[in-house]
Parts: structure tokens; C-alpha cells; sequence
């Protein structure tokens, strides 16, 4: 069978893809990412067709390989069979029943009925699983194992498939017959364990039959107990009710005497506290209505003195008071002169604010006088700084000429004996220079070469050159004298423009130190001008000057007001001090000397009440220590605690508890005698204490019938559960050799399954010989026997396709190998199964980049291991790398 073409509609990442198979080796080399996988997948599919897993979480290969883009999913692939060729075409969809099969006969381009939809089946005589173990490599899944497919089909049992599935059948059949016994599910156990679970009861119910007579017999006892005190409170009771119908006849005087003996302990004891209380003696009603007057009258006290307290200042007022009168009070008299010198102060300061200087002129008046604090400028001083600005800038327009001529003196030195000049002259050297030079050449060429007439041609152009040097001589020596002249002249016209702008300069800051000096004695505005601010400095003195003469004008109206003024103030002013003082004023800032005479006016008042009112506080309160102490000798007499301490009211009460409890005892005392119960012990119990223990003992007698049901029905399941007990250890022989019997048939189970295992083994075994021999045939094509690393000879083959390497007598397992030997061996053993599986033609191989884990030398003798092989079956091989392509 071989390859012919394919074509992909939609598979993956791969769409409407073509490709024509060749014989032989077919080598894919492209990226990651192009889809070699994809292809392998789809080659499989298009034999297998696409499996359906709908309980599988994981990604399938049927949802892996859908088209990212939604075109169709699936293609066609043709190949022949022997003389015959055929085209399989397949679509999948989401589900299995949604997938189509079609298989064309190339030849005749009819629907073809010789192979059906499990094409791959029919075709290589073997399962999907034993196809993916066999001729299709997948990437990093180079080793295989063996399937009851690759059994079959090894040893040419195709016919006898069912044989084989049937020995896995069998196995099976035998492990549920086996679970029946020695399942260990918590839910649906084995019989064994069903079993063991009885056995493990009954040994725990013979260990438990002792108790359990035990048990038994200890209850017996405990009713036998209870029965006997039962019957002995039924006979107290019956006493007991005898003594009730006998009682009951004298209940009533005993009662009584009972209640008034009580009642006359209780008296004794409260006479007795109250006897302590009384210690000091019993006072009589004169003494109580004596304190209970005082008490009052302590109320009234306190009542007046708080009323007072009330209409009392604060004691910060109360303090300033004393402060401002110094315990002496001032008289209205004077309050009343005080206040008139207020007025007439007051009237005299309104007369001098209306023969004021305006607010504004005032202001001004004020800032100039800052202004010229340091020193008021003469008419003369104004006049001569005035002359000298003038002159500033006089001399800065003359400094500018000084200074333009110096500038103009320094370009001419510098034009004298500059690159300019030299510039200029050296245009005529250059040409003289060049004459020289042309002639002297003209007389060496006429000299050497002009014959006899060149020699006189040459003297000429001789002659010429030497006429050119003396003429350049003379020139250079003019024109340095030249220069030298126009040097001497230049420079002493600058020295003479220096000299003059030196003095013009020192004339400048003379006149301008004398300005500045005078500017530093004002305040004056900086300006760029110093005219604007010595004409600033003129007009304000001019303004201040004026202010001044109106201000005089003003104080010589008001002379006489203010002479009366002032010596107002100071006669009032220090008759206020110490009021003024104490308030915090300051009158000669303040001028509010008429409102601190109503102050002190009102305080005056209020401090007249508060001494009065103080006089009479310190008198009521001595009026309340004196009653106080005498009430609190009183109550002293008697003891009394925190939480309770004496008052007249408990004296009160306390003495006529005291009368009432003494009477009361000698009428119980006199009650008592009057009862005749001299035939009853005082002691004796009444028909209601009988009647209480009558109830306690019918309580008693209900609860032990209780207990003895109680007791009698766990006699009962003691009995049953003895039973079971007794019951149990007659059935344990029975269920042990149930035990065994079971024990003996899982047994037979595994020896039929072990017996099973070595027969099937047994004739696989014919076969191993045919794979062993193709592994180390393959692998000597690979190495030689004389590699240290790895000597073919040395491995071997199990049944289930494991491949096992032999060093030093020792078997060790594969994978104690690198990956690299461990791919080569893998493709070696399928190599080996492949021709073991198809002894005739041989089938198509499809590698998917298997030998990633090889080294460079590996991976050269791997590619010539390929190319050798593809003469003589078709190989389709992919890989990403070029290193690995054939």
C-alpha cells in the first residue's frame, strides 16, 4: 500500500493544501507553526476516521483540529492497493454522526464497496491504537507498547481476534467473580468482608457474655433492693397516717403557741439590737422636740445663707471690688466732683477737635516730618544741587565726546599699523615677487637653452630681475618709515583724547558724589533722573514748610483751652490712678474718663451691698456651727455605720419600736399561759409538717415504682441481649468455615487468572523472538559493537514491547538510558514491530520529527538509518529543523 496524493479542504491551520507522495522517502522541513502535527494527524484520520469522546473534559483531537477560519472539516487522500487505486474521501463535523465516509475507485470513478468506514482497520489488519503504536511516530511518543491488536496480529491470528479479546473476556469475568468476595467498597462490600464483619460481632458478643451475666445479676440485686424499701415505706406510711387522725385533734392550740413563741423570739432579738442602739440611754419627747427644733432651724439657716450667697458677686468680681475700694468705700460727693471734671474735660476736648487741623493735612504734616527727620534742606542748599545737576549732565554730554574721540583715536592707530595697510601693500609685494621669479626663470631658460643670443637675452632678463629686487627693497624700506610715522601720530592723539576723557570722568564724579550726598539725608524715590528727585525733595519742602505755618495758626487758637485742659487731666487723672489701675485703663491713651466714672459709680453700689451682705453671711454662718455642733452631739450618742447613719428620725422611730416590742412581749408572754398543752412535747412535729412528710414519702414511694419499671425493662433487654450473646458464640464455628469455603474459592480465582496469564504468555512467547532479533538488527545498522556507550547486543524486549539494556550483568530498565539512546532504541523496536507485523509488502511509516533529543552525530547516523530504510518502504517524514532533515 502506498501513498499517492492528498488533499487537505480544511484541517487545523492548514487549508486547501495539495500534495502528490513520492516513493520512498517524502521529507517535510518547515516552521513551528505551519502544522506538521496537523498533517500526521490528518494522514491518521483519513484511515481512522475522528474519534468521539462527549464525556471527555479535555481538549480532543476532533475539537483540536476543527479549521480556525470555519471552512470544511476534512479532505481526501489517494492510494493504491496493489494494482488498484483509491480515492478516501472524509468530513467531520462536532459529533461522530455528523462525519461522512466516501471511498472512490480511481479507475472506474465509481463508489467503491471494497473497504468500508473502518478503512484503517481493513487495510493494516490493526486497531486505531495499534496503528498509533506501530507506523505512525507521533513527536515525544516514540516508544511503544504492546495491544491485544499488535498480539493478534504478530502471530497471524487475524482470524481469531475474538480469541484474543476473548482471553481479556475471561480475565475479566474471573476478577468480577472474584469482587463478589474480596470487594472492599464501604458501601457494596465483598462477602469476605461481609463475612469478616459477622465473625469480628460474634467474637465481640462471646467477649461481652460475661458482662453481660454480669450485668444481669447485678440488676436482680438492685430490684430485690428497691421491692424491700417499697415495702418498708408502705408500713411507715401507714403509721404515719395514724399519727396524722391523732394529732389533728390538738393542731390548733399547738399552732398557736407555736406562732406566739416564735413571734416572742423575734420581739426578744429586735429588743436586744435595739438595747444596743439605747446604750447611752433612751432620750424622752422634751429632748427630741428640742433637737427637732434646732434642725429647723438650721434649714431656715441654710436657706438664708444660700438666698444671700445668691445675690453675691463672683469671686473674681468679689476680688476686683476689694481691689478697686481697698476696703474702704468712696462717697457719692466725690463720685458726683469726679464726674463733673469728666465733662468739662470732655466739653474742653470737643472745643479743641472742632479748631483742628483737617485729618488729611495732618497725615501729610506727618509724613513729611518722617521725610525730613534727618534734615530740613535751606533754600540755598536746593538752589546750589540744583546747579550741580545741571552741570551732571552737562558733563555727560561732554564725557560722550571725550569718549567717541578716544574711539575714533584708537581705530586710526589701529588703521596705521594694521592688517589693513599690510593687506593693501601686499597686493604690489605679490606682483614684484612674481616679476622676479618670471624673469630670473627667463634667464636660466635663455641661458641654457638660446645659444649665443640666449646668453644676452638672459643677461637682460637677469638685469630685470635685479632692477625688481631694488626696486621692492626701496618700497618696503618707504613704506615701514611710512608707517612708522602715521604709529607716532595716532598714538599721540589718543594719549591727548585719553587725558582729556580722564578729566571729564573725574569732574563727573565730583559733582556726582556731591548729589548723592545730599540725596542720602531724605527718603526720596529713585528715578532715572536725579533732576526729577531733587525737584521732588524741592516741592515737598515747599508743602511742609506751608503745613507748618497752618499748624501754628491752629495751636495759637487753642492756647487757652488746652492749659485748662491739661490741668484737668492731671488733677482727675491722678485722683483715677488706682481705679484705673485696677481696671486695666490707661485714661492719658484712652480718654474715656467719663465712662470710668459711671464704672466706678456702679461698682461703688454693688460694693456697698456686698459688704453688707458679707457681714451678714459670716453671721449667719457662725449662728449654723453653733447648732450644728450641738445636734451632732446629740446624735453621736448613738452608734450608727456608713450605710446607715444616725439621724433624729431613726432615734425617733427606734424608741417607739422599742415601747411598742416591750409591750408586745409581755402580751405573747401572757397569750402563752393562757394555752393549756402540757400533754405535747414542745418539739412535736404539727399535722402539716406530718401531712409534708406524708408527700415525701409518697414522692419516694412513686419514684422507686418508677425505678422498678425502669429497672425491670432493662432486666429485660439485658436478658435479650445475653440471648444474643449466647447466640452468637453457637453460630462463630459456622461462620468461620464459611470463611475458609470462600477463602478456598478466591484462591481458585487466582490460580485460574495466574494459569491464564502464563498460557497466553506462553504462546505470545513464540513470537518475541522475530521482534528481539529485528531490534538488535536496527540497532547494529545505528552502532557498532565497538561504541562504549551503547552496544546493540545488549538490549532486549518484553512482551509488552519494553525495551530493557543488560550492562555489566546487570538488567536495567530503559529509562536509565539519556532521552537521546532511549528515541533510538524506541524507533529501532518499532521498526523491528513493523516488520514483524507486515512480513510481505511493507506499509507506509509516518514520522513526526522524532529524533529532537538527539545529538549532532546521533542525528547523522539517524538520517542515513532513514534514507537506507525508505528504499524500501514510503516514508513520510517532518521536521522544524534543518540539522534533522535527510
Amino acid at each position: 500500500m502506498k501513498l499517492i496524493s492528498c488533499y487537505i479542504t480544511g484541517f487545523g491551520r492548514i487549508e486547501d493544501y495539495k500534495y502528490d507522495f513520492s516513493d520512498g522517502l517524502n521529507a517535510f522541513l518547515e516552521d513551528n507553526g505551519w502544522g506538521k502535527s496537523t498533517f500526521c494527524v490528518f494522514l491518521k484520520s483519513m484511515f481512522y476516521g475522528m474519534e468521539y469522546a462527549p464525556r471527555v473534559k479535555n481538549l480532543t483531537e476532533r475539537k483540536h483540529y476543527k479549521p480556525w477560519s470555519g471552512a470544511t472539516y476534512g479532505g481526501s487522500l489517494v492510494f493504491s492497493v496493489g494494482e488498484k487505486r483509491y480515492r478516501v474521501e472524509r468530513t467531520f463535523g462536532a459529533k461522530d454522526k455528523d462525519d461522512t465516509y466516501k471511498l472512490i475507485d480511481e479507475n472506474t470513478g465509481r463508489q467503491s464497496d471494497d473497504y468500508g468506514e473502518n478503512l484503517g482497520e481493513e487495510l493494516f489488519e490493526v486497531d486505531r491504537e495499534a496503528f498509533e503504536k506501530s507506523v505512525f511516530i507521533p513527536q515525544d511518543m516514540v516508544e511503544t507498547s504492546m495491544t491485544d491488536s499488535l498480539n493478534a496480529k504478530i502471530g497471524d491470528l487475524s482470524q481469531a481476534k475474538d480469541d484474543m479479546r476473548g482471553f481479556d473476556a475471561a480475565i475479566s469475568r474471573i476478577e468480577e467473580a472474584k469482587k463478589v468476595y474480596t470487594l472492599a467498597s464501604q458501601i457494596n462490600p465483598g462477602k469476605l468482608k461481609r463475612i469478616g464483619k459477622q465473625i469480628s460481632d460474634a467474637r465481640e458478643a462471646c467477649d461481652l457474655l460475661p458482662v453481660r451475666t454480669e450485668a444481669y445479676e447485678n440488676r436482680q440485686k438492685l430490684i430485690e433492693d428497691k421491692n424491700k424499701r417499697l415495702s418498708e415505706l408502705k408500713n411507715e406510711k401507714t403509721r404515719l397516717l395514724d399519727l396524722i387522725a391523732k394529732r389533728s385533734k390538738r393542731e390548733q392550740d399547738l399552732a398557736l403557741y407555736k406562732k406566739y413563741k416564735e413571734d416572742k423570739h423575734k420581739d426578744q432579738e429586735d429588743l436586744a439590737r435595739l438595747d444596743d442602739f439605747f446604750a447611752a440611754g433612751i432620750p424622752d419627747d422634751e429632748s427630741l422636740n428640742d433637737i427637732r427644733e434646732k434642725q429647723k432651724n438650721m434649714e431656715t439657716l441654710r436657706g438664708r445663707f444660700e438666698e444671700i450667697l445668691r445675690t453675691q458677686p463672683n469671686r473674681t468680681d468679689a476680688m476686683r471690688l476689694e481691689s478697686l475700694f481697698d476696703e474702704r468705700e468712696i462717697s457719692e460727693e466725690q463720685i458726683d466732683a469726679y464726674a463733673a471734671d469728666a465733662e468739662r474735660i470732655r466739653e474742653l476736648r470737643l472745643a479743641a477737635e472742632h479748631n483742628q487741623m483737617p485729618e488729611a493735612e495732618k497725615q501729610q504734616l506727618a509724613e513729611l516730618s518722617f521725610y525730613f527727620s534727618k534734615k530740613m534742606p535751606t533754600t540755598e542748599e536746593l538752589e546750589s544741587v540744583m546747579e550741580k545737576s545741571n552741570e551732571l549732565s552737562r558733563l555727560e554730554g561732554e564725557l560722550a565726546v571725550k569718549e567717541a574721540a578716544v574711539a575714533s583715536a584708537q581705530e586710526e592707530l589701529d588703521a596705521a599699523g594694521g592688517d589693513k595697510n599690510a593687506a593693501k601693500s601686499a597686493v604690489p609685494a605679490l606682483l614684484m615677487t612674481l616679476g622676479i621669479v618670471c624673469a630670473l626663470a627667463a634667464a636660466m631658460f635663455f641661458f641654457y637653452v638660446g645659444g649665443d643670443n640666449g646668453v644676452i637675452i638672459a643677461t637682460v632678463f637677469a638685469a630685470a630681475a635685479t632692477i625688481f629686487i631694488m626696486t621692492s627693497v626701496i618700497n618696503t624700506i618707504h613704506r615701514k618709515r611710512v608707517k612708522k610715522l602715521r604709529e607716532s601720530a595716532a598714538g599721540d592723539r589718543l594719549l591727548a583724547a585719553e587725558e582729556e576723557l580722564a578729566v571729564a570722568k573725574t569732574a563727573r564724579h565730583e559733582v556726582l558724589q556731591d548729589i548723592r550726598s545730599f540725596l542720602d539725608d531724605y527718603l526720596v524715590r529713585a528715578t532715572d533722573s536725579y533732576h526729577q528727585m531733587i525737584q521732588e525733595i524741592q516741592n515737598k519742602a515747599v508743602l511742609y514748610q506751608h503745613l507748618l505755618e497752618e499748624e501754628k495758626k491752629y495751636v495759637e487758637l487753642n492756647s487757652d483751652g488746652t492749659e485748662e485742659l491739661s490741668a484737668r487731666q492731671l488733677t482727675l487723672y491722678t485722683a483715677l490712678s488706682h481705679y484705673a489701675f485696677v481696671y486695666g485703663k490707661d485714661l492719658y491713651t484712652d480718654q474715656n474718663e467719663v465712662e470710668m466714672v459711671q464704672d466706678l459709680r456702679r461698682d461703688s453700689a454693688i460694693y456697698g451691698v456686698y459688704r453688707k451682705n458679707k457681714e451678714l453671711l459670716a453671721d449667719v454662718e457662725k449662728q449654723l456651727n453653733e447648732l450644728s455642733i450641738e445636734v451632732e452631739e446629740f446624735l453621736n450618742r448613738f452608734p450608727g455605720t456608713e450605710d446607715e447613719p444616725v439621724t433624729l428620725e431613726l432615734i425617733t422611730q427606734n424608741s417607739a419600736e422599742y415601747t411598742r416590742l416591750s409591750e408586745h412581749v409581755a402580751q405573747l408572754s401572757q397569750e402563752m399561759k393562757n394555752l393549756d398543752i402540757s400533754d405535747l412535747p414542745e418539739d412535736a412535729k404539727s399535722v402539716e409538717e406530718l401531712q409534708q412528710d406524708q408527700a415525701a414519702m409518697d414522692e419516694e414511694m412513686d419514684e422507686i415504682s418508677g425505678q422498678l419499671v425502669r429497672d425491670n425493662e432493662d432486666l429485660l433487654r439485658i436478658a435479650q441481649e445475653l440471648e444474643e450473646c449466647e447466640e452468637e458464640q453457637d453460630r462463630l464455628p459456622s461462620l468461620l468455615e464459611e470463611k475458609a469455603r470462600m477463602e478456598e474459592k478466591v484462591e481458585c480465582y487466582d490460580e485460574a487468572i495466574k494459569y491464564l496469564c502464563q498460557a497466553r504468555d506462553q504462546f505470545l512467547g513464540r513470537y518475541m523472538g522475530p521482534l528481539r532479533r529485528g531490534l538488535k538488527d536496527y540497532l547494529s545498522r545505528l552502532y557498532s559493537d565497538s561504541d562504549a556507550a551503547i552496544i546493540a547486543r545488549n538490549f532486549s524486549l518484553d512482551m509488552d514491547m519494553g525495551i530493557h539494556y543488560t550492562h555489566q550483568g546487570s538488567t536495567k530498565d530503559v529509562a536509565y538510558l539519556s532521552q537521546g539512546y532511549r528515541d533510538l532504541a524506541a524507533f529501532c523496536s518499532r521498526m523491528a514491530l513493523i516488520d514483524v507485523l507486515y512480513p510481505g509488502e511493507k506499509p507506509i511509516a509516518i514520522l513526526d520529527d522524532p529524533f529532537t533529543d538527539l545529538d549532532e552525530e546521533k542525528i547523522s547516523a539517524a538520517l542515513d538509518f532513514i534514507r537506507e530504510i525508505a528504499r524500501e518502504r514510503q516514508l513520510v517524514y517532518f521536521t522544524c529543523h534543518k540539522s534533522r532533515m535527510p
